[in-house]
């Protein structure tokens, strides 16, 4: 049996190099100016939101990459300079695609100098950019999903096999419960502070019906017709074991 353990650091990234202010704010639009990059479709979201799902549905059907998280590691780059030259050039010319979780936007904005107040600036960065936000409605199922995930390393599944057992934890649920609700209302404060109106699909609506992507590929002269991924729903009897456990204790502790 696992046990998960509550771990920050997936929400602390390492501060990124110092260099001087002016030097690196601009960094990554001088990154996509260079290869001719004039067009992003980018794909804001939080761990275990459908978000994988969704984005490999839209890659089969012409968004291919939207499902890479490219800056998730910006934190730890020496030279930001440099990692932002090498996540542009393989778009030179064309779409630039990307997937990014609220822990990276966050990282990305310290590794630019780029703080709240100047959420606009780190917008405009990239050029062209349709922001898609992809939200859960349940929070609970995200949590636990999070939690299994993390504690089994299985983010991903598609050779049909289950889930191993892990120890009900509550902390561990309900920290990374309230931890994904704040990062969805960062991700609607940042789009607040940029001027973004993103498009916003629910995994839970996405999954009932996929033609509600119809339109989001349309904005990029794309057309639905592939609906199937080669990814398996983890959820499970567990899940539901879990969910009913933790909801009986927050009642039983009076939340």
């Amino acid at each position: 049996m696992i046990r998960a353990n509550v771990d920050s650091t997936i929400f602390r990234a390492p501060r990124a190099a110092r260099l001087p202010e002016h030097d690196r704010s601009m960094v990554l639009a001088q990154a996509f100016a260079r290869h001719g990059i004039s067009r992003c479709a980018i794909m804001a979201s939080t761990f275990r939101s459908g978000s994988s799902y969704i984005a490999r549905i839209l890659g089969r059907n012409g968004l291919s990459g939207i499902d890479i998280e490219r800056f998730n590691k910006i934190c730890q780059a020496p030279d930001p300079a440099a990692y932002c030259d090498a996540v542009a050039e393989p778009f030179a010319g064309a779409l630039f695609t990307a997937k990014l979780m609220w822990p990276h936007r966050s990282g990305l904005g310290r590794a630019l100098g780029l703080p709240r107040s100047q959420s606009h600036k780190l917008a405009a960065a990239f050029p062209g950019a349709t922001w898609i936000h992809v939200a859960r409605r349940d929070k609970f199922r995200q949590a636990i999903s999070f939690w299994r995930a993390k504690a089994s390393g299985r983010w991903h599944v598609r050779d049909g096999s289950g889930e191993p057992d892990i120890a009900y934890d509550f902390v561990a649920i309900d920290h990374f419960c309230r931890v994904l609700a704040l990062q969805d209302r960062l991700w609607d404060d940042f789009f607040a502070g940029a001027g973004i109106a993103p498009i916003r699909l629910c995994y839970e609506d996405v999954a009932g019906d996929p033609g509600l992507l119809a339109p989001v590929l349309a904005a990029f002269g794309f057309t639905l017709t592939e609906t199937q991924v080669n990814l398996q729903k983890q959820s499970d009897a567990a899940t539901e074991h879990h969910l009913d456990r933790y909801l009986t204790d927050l009642y039983r502790r009076g939340f």
